[in-house]
């Protein structure tokens, strides 16, 4: 009797064995618009894909269009009126009564009157040297020059300056203001660093009521100020005529 012996041994063959891994799907899409619309805080969109009956959808949807073109509507216009610049006026009238009369401002065309200024000012440029004359009645050219130097050290002496200037008692020759007569008391005076001594009619006075202004119906007419005024014209500094 024979015995059979069957051995099995490993083979020796190596065999490689690879895990395949499917794939990757490809998303459509459909699928990544979904994905952004549940995830966006947009209203709109994340609406209309949480939507689970058409009447949802086609509400969110058409809400969605509507406020969007309302949004791109404001959008254009507000560019629209940027680049078109458009300004506007508003214009405003108000009618007042009484009416008060306008200030009136004179001042004399020289700020200097001659024959108040020649003494003093021969006695400074003489004193400086810088004339040696006396002579009241002749002024060069060059003398021009010391008159802004002598006014100032005139204000640096504490000295005043209203001697020099033509004052409105000495010009006004009559003034009236609607029928009724007025003088230079009526005037409020101030210096102009051109012209010298100016004097206001109908200034608006501080601490005073309705600031002592005057109306154009006062005394029952119209608003009518006449003043004569004599200039003093050979009284002007010669070559400076402010």
């Amino acid at each position: 009797m024979l015995d059979t012996k069957v051995q099995h041994e490993p083979t020796t063959d190596k065999q490689d064995f690879e895990i395949i891994e499917p794939a990757p799907k490809r998303r459509g899409a459909r699928s990544i618009i979904k994905e952004f619309s549940l995830n966006t805080s947009i209203v709109g969109p994340s609406g209309i894909a949480r939507s689970e009956s058409i009447h949802n959808r086609l509400y969110w949807t058409v809400a969605l269009i509507a406020f969007t073109g309302i949004m791109l509507y404001f959008i254009v216009e507000a560019i629209l009126a940027y680049f078109d610049y458009p300004t506007q006026t508003s214009v405003s009238v108000v009618f007042e009564w009484p009416q008060a009369f306008p200030a009136v401002t004179i001042c004399n065309y020289a700020s200097i009157r001659y024959d108040r200024f020649i003494g003093p000012f021969l006695n400074y440029t003489n004193a400086l040297n810088l004339t040696n004359t006396t002579d009241t009645t002749n002024f060069t050219v060059a003398q021009i020059n010391y008159i802004d130097d002598f006014l100032i050290d005139v204000v640096n002496k504490g000295e005043p300056l209203n001697d020099y200037f033509f004052p409105l008692s000495g010009m006004m020759m009559s003034c009236s203001y609607n029928g009724v007569a007025c003088t230079a008391a009526n005037f409020t005076s101030f210096i102009s660093p051109t012209y010298g001594m100016c004097y206001t009619f109908n200034a608006k006075l501080k601490n005073i009521d309705n600031g002592g202004i005057r109306y154009n119906s006062d005394n029952g007419a119209n608003g009518l100020l006449q003043l004569a005024l004599y200039a003093h014209e050979q009284q002007y500094v010669p070559f400076r005529t402010h």
